[in-house]
């Protein structure tokens, strides 16, 4: 049987030597890692052994000798961070360092639901000195942020992830992702302004919009269906005012003629003005030349004085009801609607795009539909290049006289 080696010294280690009464290798460290005890382990063969003396070797190299005196649970711990730590080319300190530095932000604590409340709180705040956002656009984000907390309101700020959080969620959402990535990304912006976080989670810039489509207008039978029915129910509905501020005025249905009076329609001057706290989506107020026609057609309303709509819901009502004698909308005998023609905004899109179709002019259609940015008008131009003609009819339509209107309505 041939002898087992002799005693092997690790210089500044360890020392291997072989005990015959167990047959295994002894690795003695003594007392210099450390500790009350002497660090010695018992190995099945010497190159386990010196394998074993290599791994303290290259222990004491990185971490000095006190990295001897953590726990087995603790060296355990250690193991296990730098397993996470050596794909990412750090150190196991500079990763706990840069945890530290981010769990001194202000946002540490945060969830989403409390970062929502918190960009809710500035909103308010900013409404109240009257520099804030207009009422339809801050029920939007009402809306658009309550979807995204529903979804993400627990997760803290710090650990939210782009590719786990968010692309899931966007592949739900479908056409609308755009919209509430656009939304996710104020919010951590305001995240980072306020120094609750270093820097926003959301990766990349907001992808670009699809290609505007052409807006729904009316055909010309349309609008002049609607004129005569309006001009026919306008003693029974009073909605004439409506239809001719919708349609050749170009004015928002639910965020700017809610907001008007008959005192915002100036005949002497032939002018409507709309403050700035009148209008919808921004605070762009502006003054429109109402054309003849127009005016011709207000003249004939029954009323003309007080809100132009003085009750919400008998409006609605009403509206509906107009719209059903003009066509736009079929119900079968149990009241139910089979077909709905009459599409969002139609009749501003119809007024904006006859504006553009007279005037061949970008500018003017911004200003006429109290656009910010010319971006928003550009789908205009679609329609307007091709019906210059009907816009000229548009603009010269005249009401026929009372004892006719019945028969034009039939006949439209």
């Amino acid at each position: 049987m041939p002898k087992k080696s002799k005693t092997i010294s690790i210089n500044g280690v360890c020392v291997i030597r072989y005990v015959p009464k167990v047959d295994k290798y002894e690795v003695d460290a003594g007392l210099k890692l450390g500790g009350t005890t002497k660090h010695r382990k018992r190995c099945a063969t010497k190159q386990e052994a010196l394998a074993y003396a290599d791994q303290l070797k290259v222990k004491i190299k990185n971490h000095g000798f006190s990295a001897f005196k953590l726990s087995a649970e603790e060296q355990a711990d250690a193991e296990k961070a730098l397993k996470v730590a050596r794909p990412l080319g750090v150190s196991l300190e500079d990763a706990l360092r840069f945890y530290a530095q981010y769990h001194e932000q202000r946002g540490a604590d945060m969830t989403f639901d409390d970062l929502v409340e918190d960009f809710r709180d500035k909103l308010d705040d900013d409404r109240a000195k009257g520099e804030g956002v207009k009422d339809r656009t801050y029920q939007d984000y009402k809306y658009r942020h309550q979807r995204l907390a529903d979804e993400f309101g627990g997760i803290s700020l710090i650990s939210f992830s782009h590719e786990k959080h968010w692309l899931p969620l966007s592949r739900k959402l479908l056409t609308a992702s755009r919209r509430f990535e656009n939304h996710l990304r104020i919010l951590f912006n305001h995240a980072v302004e306020n120094e609750y976080l270093q820097v926003t989670p959301m990766k990349g810039k907001l992808s670009k919009a699809s290609k505007l489509k052409k807006p729904a207008i009316l055909r010309e039978d349309q609008w002049r269906q609607l004129l005569l029915t309006a001009i026919q129910t306008d003693k029974d509905l009073d909605l004439l005012c409506y239809v001719v501020l919708t349609l050749y005025m170009g004015l928002r249905p639910q965020s700017e003629v809610p907001n008007l009076t008959w005192q915002s329609i100036n005949f002497k001057t032939k002018k409507l003005f709309i403050a700035d706290d009148q209008t919808g989506k921004s605070d762009l107020g502006r003054t429109l030349e109402i054309p003849e026609c127009a005016i011709a057609l207000l003249k004939m309303c029954k009323r003309k004085k007080g809100p132009i709509i003085e009750s919400n819901n008998q409006h609605k009502k009403n509206w509906n009801l107009l719209r059903e004698m003009a066509g736009f909308i079929v119900r079968d005998e149990s009241g139910q609607t089979i077909r709905n023609d009459w599409k969002h905004d139609v009749a501003r899109h119809t007024a904006g795009t006859m504006v553009y179709a007279k005037t061949q002019s970008k500018e003017k259609v911004r200003s006429f539909l109290g656009h910010t940015n010319d971006v928003t008008m550009r789908h205009y131009v679609n329609h307007g290049e091709s019906i210059d003609e009907e816009s000229e009819r548009f603009f010269s339509f005249t009401a026929p006289l009372p004892d006719q209107i019945s028969e034009a309505v039939k006949s439209a």
